[in-house]
């Protein structure tokens, strides 16, 4: 029902810029758009070369978007004379093909409404750029123009680093998907993108730590970067176990230290000691091994 709203507001849009499909022409046998190429031959040279111009699937020529444009080659070029798409009505139109909510941009993104459009990351004619997925630019980049932040974490100490072993801010994120924890992308069985590099933390375990009702890796862990050893959201360890296995907060959600655990004595601070298999472990219940 989504996609078919998109292509009718696509429709809608075609008609107000003076779009055509250029199905008109092609059925009585010529292409539109071979006219726009004797001005814009680099462009159309680099159109040819991507996905869209593949028409056996079904892609746009340059009429899909931009209308057939008699009166801009009659006046001379006159730019005010030729559909450009831009902003929201750029992207609705891309949404009558790329409709698909689940992987394209949508509603639903983040980034939707964000003065962030399809264009903003795509080159529709691929002019210029050797990127993957029409990008401007390659992708850590990209998000980096609008995340300094989050990507100058990737600087600190521990943690990932962008660009090693092909890791991409988009390995972990669905540019197109909602906003914080929203944008992460999941594997079938819905577990977040961390377990798919490190599986040796997926389990199943007879005795897991968490189970992902109470928390995940990111309760514990700064996925871009920390100036903690192990990418620790806490500086010491006894800390960041005590968040859960005390009655600090009013409550506890896990078991709380026993009384002979002195954690004013140093060899009770660091609880990954003794409790080796902090992720899970097949024997013991207190995931000491």
């Amino acid at each position: 029902m989504k996609k078919l709203t998109y292509m009718v507001a696509g429709a809608a849009i075609a008609a107000a810029f003076g779009l055509g499909t250029g199905a008109t022409a092609e059925a009585q046998g010529s292409d539109p758009s071979e006219d726009c190429a004797v001005c814009h031959e680099e462009i159309a040279a680099d159109f040819q070369t991507t996905v869209h111009a593949i028409k056996e699937r079904g892609g746009p020529s340059c009429v899909t978007c931009h209308g057939h444009g008699e009166r801009h080659m009659e006046e001379g070029g006159d730019a005010s004379l030729i559909g450009k798409p831009e902003g929201a009505d750029g992207e609705m139109l891309c949404l009558s093909c790329h409709g698909n909510t689940r992987t394209m941009f949508s509603k639903n993104s983040v980034h939707s409404g964000a003065a962030v459009t399809c264009i903003s990351c795509h080159n529709v004619h691929a002019s210029g750029t050797s990127q993957p997925k029409m990008l401007e630019d390659a992708a850590n980049e990209l998000c980096a123009s609008c995340h300094p932040s989050p990507a100058g974490s990737f600087e600190k100490a521990f943690g990932h680093k962008l660009d090693r072993g092909g890791l991409q801010c988009v390995s972990c994120h669905n540019p197109h998907g909602g906003r914080g924890r929203h944008s992460l992308k999941v594997d079938r069985s819905g577990e977040i993108a961390c377990l798919s590099c490190h599986a040796e933390k997926r389990g199943p375990f007879v005795y897991p730590h968490v189970t992902g009702m109470t928390g995940d890796c990111l309760s514990c862990h700064e996925p871009h970067g920390s100036v903690n050893p192990m990418s620790l959201t806490r500086a010491r360890v006894a800390h960041l176990c005590l968040e859960c296995h005390s009655p600090i907060e009013g409550g506890t959600l896990g078991s709380q230290p026993p009384s002979i655990h002195d954690l004013r004595s140093p060899r009770y601070q660091n609880c990954t000691t003794c409790h080796v298999k902090i992720h899970g472990s097949n024997t013991s219940p207190l995931l000491t091994r």
